[in-house]
């Protein structure tokens, strides 16, 4: 319970953007519409933008000072950028940097970049694409309403999913947790309520309350219905299984009992055959992943109204109907 009130105070203060202020000061000196400050080190950090281009390139040096940081609340609330392209001297993007920068679309995250600070991309609407690479560290919110992300891939890079990460990614259909992902903090992903694929690597030891798979609307959650992809005996299994997900182990296939890239009338006959087999006290036949692929409805058994679902899949793509078998199920609740 204290572990739920404080992610659902974290989500209050990701809301309201409870953090500290930005360190510039109105008479930074500025490069090229550039505000910056030179810090103890000699490197320098964007601070602001003076101009009203929609593409913006910045510099990798300012006066002989490398650029190696994004400042805090550098873009905030700018209606205007499009697109920026950082240089391969940044290593840190702070805190709200570029949030509320709803007409944001494309950003480069090079190999240098190390860490992306809290709410640093929050509410950028138009956001299409983010690939974190090499980067080590999320902080809280960090991506927090990104509405137009329709995948998003975590690097083994990245050791902790911090709280509400990914929250109100409205759209995002696939998740991934790379292998180096230890721990999935509570709520990281929630209120994504297009999510149908969640795969989480061997290495997540830790998953924390509604991490992954729930939308949240005071005071209930509620489960989103997704497939969890992992390894028998993994965290991700035994989340899924406590929450009431359907779990495949990780490279099966819904549906294709044969492997072979099709769901058709053959997977349910091999169904309907082991189905038979099993019920009069034999062996099925069917390997371990075969019985999860076959589980079309993630009940944790198989039968004839698993294979009913395939037949009528079958014939839907027969008449043209386009679409994973996994889609069309999702369909149908």
């Amino acid at each position: 319970m204290n572990k739920l009130l404080t992610s659902l105070t974290a989500l209050a203060m990701c809301i309201a953007g409870t953090a500290p202020a930005a360190a510039a000061s109105a008479d930074s000196p500025v490069y090229q519409d550039f505000t910056f400050i030179v810090e103890d080190d000699g490197n320098a950090a964007i601070m602001g933008y003076l101009g009203d281009s929609a593409d913006i390139t910045i510099p990798a040096m300012i006066e002989n000072h490398t650029v190696t940081k994004i400042g805090s609340c550098a873009f905030e609330d700018n209606l205007t950028i499009k697109n920026v392209t950082l240089p391969d001297t940044i290593t840190e993007i702070q805190y709200k940097a570029f949030a509320d920068c709803r007409e944001l679309k494309t950003i480069n995250f090079p190999d240098s970049l190390k860490t992306i600070g809290e709410y640093a991309f929050t509410t950028c609407h138009s956001l299409e694409s983010i690939d974190l690479n090499q980067v080590e560290r999320i902080g809280r919110c960090s991506f927090q309403l990104c509405i137009s992300l329709e995948e998003i891939t975590v690097p083994g890079t990245i050791s902790t999913i911090p709280d509400h990460a990914f929250h109100g990614c409205h759209s995002v259909k696939a998740l991934t947790f790379e292998e180096g992902v230890t721990e999935i903090c509570s709520t990281a992903v929630l209120n994504a309520f297009s999510l149908r694929e969640i795969t989480i690597a061997d290495s997540v030891t830790s998953i924390g309350e509604h991490a992954v798979g729930y939308t949240y609307y005071s005071p209930n959650f509620t489960r989103v219905d997704s497939v969890i992809y992992g390894s028998n005996g993994s965290a991700a299994e035994e989340y899924a299984k406590a929450n009431g997900f359907s779990f495949l182990p990780t490279g099966v296939e819904l549906g294709d009992l044969n492997a072979d890239l099709r769901v058709d009338a053959t997977d349910a006959a091999l169904l309907l055959v082991a189905a038979a087999a099993k019920g009069a006290g034999n062996s099925s036949g069917l390997s371990a992943a075969q019985e999860a692929a076959a589980d079309t409805d993630g009940s944790g058994d198989y039968n004839a109204a698993d294979a009913t679902r395939i037949l009528q899949y079958a014939a839907y793509a027969g008449s043209g109907g386009t679409g994973s078998f996994k889609e069309y199920l999702s369909h149908l609740v």
